[in-house]
């Protein structure tokens, strides 16, 4: 009796550690398994997750803007690299944004081409494919107003300039002086040339002429724009029927620091008068005498080219 007593308890604590092994095993397959199923989840986010990036890093382009570019190479630049069409990004260009009052507050629009040319900051960006003019105008205007320092607004109206004004005068140094060694010379000229009482009544810079006459010519006419009133707002050389004193309605291109720089601090000099050679030397002058004889000897070495300013003298 006792013997059977106790092969029944030794069966039942058998059945009882199958039964908790196999709970172990059951426990231990279900942590595994869950832990797989982690695992798979993981996977698949990362994966997930990495091809939303590889999509997103596909959508991204990088484009370089070399200074002294115009709004219109600006807006074929992103067209061909599909971040917004042309069009779209011209005609945003035609209006004072909001949100940039530290930038626009003095603006105005009569007799521009584009609001704003002089203000797309160059240089290199990273966009989204398709993600339109607004955003993209949006990078360079962020990227000129942390050009654009609280001592430089300071220098400008220290000047009697309005910021228009200054980076006008910027990017009309910027386009005869793409050397930023010669910036400040080059603002010299035309800082003497802009003083009271100096005798010239024009700048006489042929840039300005050019940016209608060359530059824009084409989008004025398909705009239906007045050409004539456009070109007399922007050409400085006195020598034209339309023309206009002091300096024209607008920027010409978009700046560098550099010219910024070079016309809010122009070098001191006593020179009215500049041209450059084939090889881009330049040549600076007191007088009309001097930069004549000049300008002629180098026609007779066969060497006169580049840049210059007009006589302009009144």
């Amino acid at each position: 009796m006792a013997r059977t007593s106790a092969r029944k308890q030794y069966k039942k604590a058998t059945r009882t550690r199958r039964v908790i092994t196999l709970a172990i095993v059951a426990a231990l397959l279900v942590a595994i398994l869950a832990g797989a199923a982690v695992v798979v989840r993981n996977h698949r986010r990362q994966a997930r997750q990495e091809a939303a990036e590889k999509a997103l890093q596909e959508r991204i382009v990088k484009v370089t803007f070399p200074e002294g570019s115009t709004v219109l190479d600006i807006a074929q630049k992103l067209e061909e690299n599909k971040v917004c069409t042309a069009d779209e990004f011209e005609a945003v260009c035609t209006k004072v944004p909001e949100g940039y009052d530290r930038l626009f507050a003095d603006v105005t629009t009569d007799n521009k081409v584009f609001v704003l040319e002089g203000y797309l900051f160059p240089s290199t960006y990273e966009f989204y494919k398709e993600e339109g003019a607004d955003k993209a105008v949006k990078r360079f205007l962020d990227a000129m107003n942390k050009q654009i320092t609280d001592e430089d607004l300071a220098k400008v109206n220290s000047m009697g300039y309005t910021l228009d004004q200054a980076l006008t005068l910027a990017s009309i140094i910027q386009s005869e002086a793409s050397d930023p060694k010669n910036m400040p010379m080059v603002s010299s000229v035309f800082a003497n040339r802009l003083k009271p009482g100096s005798g010239f009544g024009y700048l006489g810079s042929d840039v300005t002429r050019h940016y209608i006459e060359r530059k824009m010519k084409a989008y004025i006419e398909e705009q239906g724009m007045d050409y004539d009133t456009l070109f007399g707002a922007y050409c400085t050389n006195d020598s034209y029927t339309h023309k206009t004193a002091g300096l024209p309605a607008g920027p010409i291109c978009n700046v560098g620091k550099a010219a910024i720089e070079a016309a809010l601090n122009p070098a001191e000099s006593n020179y009215y008068y500049f041209f450059t050679d084939n090889d881009w030397n330049y040549y600076y002058n007191e007088t009309l005498s001097g930069h004549q004889s000049q300008w002629n000897q180098l026609i007779a070495e066969g060497k006169a080219g580049g840049t210059a300013t007009t006589k302009a003298a009144e």
